[in-house]
């Protein structure tokens, strides 16, 4: 009996002490300025990249699928 009131007892002091803490941060927080930091990347450059590999992903997707049927053609005729 006295273990479960103990382990009841824990649970309940850490929630309270997570709770008073994600309060006390919450009031702090303002935010980072990360302009310095972002003015000076170009981020269509990395989109355009990005993208161009994702293109030969489906590429090389789309090329194995197309295989795999022209192949299960050929076995079934």
């Amino acid at each position: 009996m006295m273990g479960k009131i103990k382990q009841v007892a824990t649970v309940a002091a850490c929630s309270v002490l997570m709770l008073g803490s994600s309060l006390a941060l919450a009031d702090d927080a303002v935010g980072v300025d990360l302009t310095p930091l972002t003015n000076s990347v170009n981020f269509s450059t990395v989109l355009t990249g990005i993208m161009a590999v994702a293109g030969s992903l489906i590429l090389l997707y789309a090329g194995s699928a197309g295989v795999k049927w022209i192949l299960r053609m050929v076995k079934s005729a």
